[in-house]
């Protein structure tokens, strides 16, 4: 059995995004506004790339789902990113763990977080999200 750790999501995963309804809706859960050192990129598929790091800040919530739900939550999660297990080649995104800090109150909380793994991809493909925020990413180009 896995660590039981939040999930930290910052793209299609968000409340109001079409994956959250699929994918994270159905399971009791919990969820906080956070941040995560890392820059984000719009990939041409229409979903973002996270490349972790310091020096930027991510923006998005931290999903903390029932114990009851967790591991299945947690298996819709990782198909849904083609993540197949640590260093697996088919893994499009990797599930590692990082810190987050909650927006309300400053504090620090690990986390697992989807990261992406073409670098190379994720930078000449991609378009970066200066500010770090793909909700509002998506919102300034629906005008």
């Amino acid at each position: 059995m896995q660590k039981q750790l939040p999930v930290f999501v910052y793209g299609t995963l968000l409340k109001g995004f079409h994956n959250h309804a699929l994918c994270v809706k159905p399971f009791p859960h919990t969820e906080a506004k956070a941040t995560i050192e890392g820059e984000i990129y719009h990939l041409p598929e229409g979903y973002p790339g996270l490349l972790l790091g310091e020096g930027a800040e991510v923006t998005g919530a931290i999903l903390d789902f029932a114990p009851e739900v967790y591991e299945k939550a947690l298996a819709v999660l990782d198909e849904l990113e083609t993540y197949y297990g640590q260093w697996d080649p088919r893994n499009e995104y990797e599930r590692t763990v990082v810190v987050a800090r909650l927006a309300e109150t400053g504090q620090e909380v690990p986390v697992y977080v989807y990261r992406y793994l073409d670098h190379d991809y994720v930078r000449q493909a991609g378009t970066k999200v200066e500010h770090g925020d793909w909700r509002r990413f998506m919102e300034e180009a629906a005008e």
